[in-house]
């Protein structure tokens, strides 16, 4: 390797460092935001931690789930001196500067990198997933664990991280499914790429949405528009027809599984929403992974009308 080459690398790293940390600055940016209008689950948290002498007064405190992640940030309020919107801030700065560098590392060639370049900053900076890290911290943060398990490590390490990121947050268990399922198909070599893969995939999504119901697990009322829905629904025809290979890669697998786990939802008044944004990030590094220059060019002009779209959507709804 040429000492240019070397610099070059080195210039290039540089750089998606760089826009990792200007990322995770809009997305502190976007959390005061939200903080200040109201909106988001960020209030939710902040109400419970200016209340927390009252909350433990009169409830039983949990370990499960958010008890988890609430000690902590008290924990180190406490350690540091912190307001609990500081601490939330730091949260939402490192796992979105972190997930933004890691998706930008794995870029795989410069002749890459100038066709997935768009539709890698729209898809950050779509209102779903930056919210993901901006609004749901405790999913954002529990999704950033499953992320760095799925691509770093293997064996017993990776099946600690799937139980600590599931502690963290339970809507991590379908996407744990999911994963698991692909591997279980992969093993049976089953000849058709497609409809088989779609149609298992349909049939397990709409399980584990029945069961959620049935379970009370994870699920909350629907209360998004039908003209949203219908984004969705061509978000989901735009994510399985850009490339047949989709069902071939786990990332586009389980990403089409989480679109499937949102539209099974509406149908049956359930709201999945949290999952679009988790989703749509899957879709990106399925395309960073195994997407073709014809599938991402395709996918990049279906979704800049959908950007547009959910963008103005949410600039509305939080105005």
């Amino acid at each position: 390797m040429s000492i240019y080459t070397v610099k070059r690398y080195s210039l290039y790293k540089f750089i998606g460092l760089s826009f990792a940390l200007i990322y995770g600055f809009f997305i502190v940016g976007s959390l005061q935001y939200l903080y200040s209008v109201g909106s988001g689950d960020i209030n939710a948290y902040i109400d419970f931690f200016e209340d927390i002498d009252i909350f433990t007064t009169y409830n039983e405190y949990s370990i499960r789930g958010d008890g988890v992640f609430r000690v902590l940030v008290i924990f180190i309020g406490n350690y540091f001196n912190l307001e609990p919107i500081t601490v939330l801030s730091y949260f939402a700065f490192i796992m979105s500067s972190l997930i933004f560098c890691i998706y930008a590392i794995h870029i795989r060639s410069t002749k890459y990198l100038i066709y997935i370049l768009p539709i890698f900053l729209m898809i950050f900076f779509t209102p779903m997933v930056s919210n993901l890290f901006a609004s749901g911290i405790r999913s954002g943060i529990s999704f950033t664990i499953l992320m760095i398990s799925f691509i770093y490590f293997k064996g017993l390490p990776k099946y600690i991280l799937f139980g600590l990121s599931s502690v963290i947050h339970l809507s991590m268990i379908p996407i744990i499914a999911l994963y698991i399922l692909y591997h279980m198909l992969k093993r049976l070599r089953i000849k058709s790429p497609f409809i088989v893969p779609l149609f298992i995939l349909v049939l397990i999504s709409f399980s584990i949405v029945i069961a959620s119901n049935i379970l009370n697990f994870n699920v909350t009322p629907i209360n998004s528009s039908n003209l949203f829905n219908v984004l969705i629904l061509f978000l989901a025809l735009l994510m399985i027809f850009s490339s047949k290979k989709v069902f071939k890669n786990v990332y586009g697998f389980i990403s089409i599984g989480m679109i499937f786990i949102y539209l099974f939802g509406f149908i049956i008044d359930l709201s999945f929403s949290r999952y679009i944004g988790n989703a749509i990030i899957l879709y990106l590094f399925f395309l960073i992974n195994k997407g073709e220059l014809g599938t991402i060019q395709v996918f990049t002009a279906g979704y800049i009308p959908f950007f547009f779209l959910v963008s103005f959507y949410a600039i509305s709804n939080t105005s």
